[in-house]
């Protein structure tokens, strides 16, 4: 039986080793260019709702004042890519373009500003504060995505709001109102910075909806119809 002498079989080796080293480093330097212009090419784009805090310049203010909690919301739109719904049931996420921060804390953050800014409250404290203040406010987000249609896209957004009148004693005396609010806008065109200009009207327009029911029944004492709908019909179902 013919044997192959050592030394050709070694260089057989040493081919066979060099030839699957190549072929591994072809495959990492491919795997890599295609990462890298993969990064390049698409860029992740951040948005944040912006608006002016609503006025109100024929109002007295109460000398209550008001402690505003953080506000939850669903899971479905808890995370930061925007959420749009294409039909009955379908939901997406836009990984590409996303709310700069979570959009509980920028809806939460916001109307805690607006409520500051109306100056129709002895004073305004948030969740961390010492101060617990004579009303606390919270509640849930409901909606917040993307509807889109034949006739176009809309911002949808809903919150169940809760206001509780922390100086009575009795826990089940304590509930003012707990109501449901909800904007639905339309965008001008169906992409990312429409949506975040929409969505901030559908939060101008709850903020001063939910701004003004938490000052009436203030200044009623507490005494508000605790499952009436908004008397401002600001929001829109």
């Amino acid at each position: 039986m013919r044997r192959t002498p050592l030394n050709l079989r070694f260089c057989a080796d040493v081919f066979t080793i060099r030839r699957l080293a190549l072929g591994l480093w072809t495959v990492v330097f491919l795997l890599g260019a295609c990462s890298s212009g993969l990064k390049s090419s698409v860029a992740i784009r951040h948005y944040a709702l912006e608006y002016a805090s609503p006025a109100f310049k024929d109002s007295g203010p109460v000398s209550e004042s008001i402690r505003v909690e953080p506000l939850s919301i669903v899971r479905s739109f808890s995370n930061a890519p925007m959420v749009y719904r294409s039909r009955p049931c379908v939901y997406s996420d836009d990984f590409y373009n996303r709310w700069k921060v979570k959009p509980s804390v920028m809806i939460s953050d916001l109307l805690r500003r607006d409520m500051k800014s109306a100056g129709l409250f002895g004073g305004v404290y948030s969740g961390g504060d010492a101060e617990s203040g004579d009303y606390t406010l919270g509640g849930v987000i409901e909606e917040f995505y993307e509807q889109e249609g034949e006739d176009g896209s809309r911002a949808v957004l809903a919150l169940n709001v809760t206001l509780l009148n922390t100086n009575r004693r009795n826990a089940g005396g304590r509930l003012v109102f707990q109501r449901d609010y909800r904007s639905v806008q339309f965008m001008e065109k169906s992409d990312a910075e429409s949506m975040a200009r929409a969505m901030s009207k559908a939060m101008e327009t709850l903020s001063k909806e939910i701004i003004l029911d938490t000052y009436m029944a203030i200044r009623q004492k507490g005494d508000a119809g605790k499952g009436a709908p908004s008397p401002h019909a600001l929001s829109t179902r």
